[in-house]
């Protein structure tokens, strides 16, 4: 089946695969080619692709909510954002979530900024526990 990850700035990922493991609102999806059809909503967490047979993961990728259209042979993921975790560089990261966390503790407890702020560390902690 095929399967396309895509995201408002890129498509992530687009190829074939004999399994695909998605975070959804009501728990974790797990789709096989013949799946029926549905649509759900996508949380925050990891998208595991097999390529070639179930419970081998050629593939993992980021993704930070949307939604997931599912047919009998192709999911589409439209995410928020996606991050293939094989290109993510750790210390990178970390060194990002450190920026973010000094510019919090500059700002006021009332700031609107403080909600990028969180937004964006909870992003980069998703990408370092994945």
């Amino acid at each position: 089946m095929r399967i396309r990850i895509a995201c408002p700035e890129s498509n992530a990922y687009e190829g074939e695969a004999a399994f695909v493991a998605l975070p959804s609102s009501d728990g974790e999806c797990g789709v096989l080619p013949g799946h029926a059809s549905e649509i759900c909503t996508v949380e925050a967490g990891v998208v595991r692709v097999c390529d070639a047979a179930m419970g081998t993961v050629d593939h993992r990728f980021a993704v930070a909510g949307g939604y997931a259209e599912i047919t009998a042979d192709e999911v589409v993921i439209l995410a928020q954002r996606a991050c293939d975790l094989a290109e993510v560089d750790a210390d990178d990261t970390r060194a990002r979530l450190q920026e973010f966390e000094e510019q919090l503790s500059n700002l006021s407890a009332n700031d609107a900024r403080r909600a990028y702020l969180y937004n964006e560390m909870a992003w980069l902690k998703l990408l370092l526990a994945a």
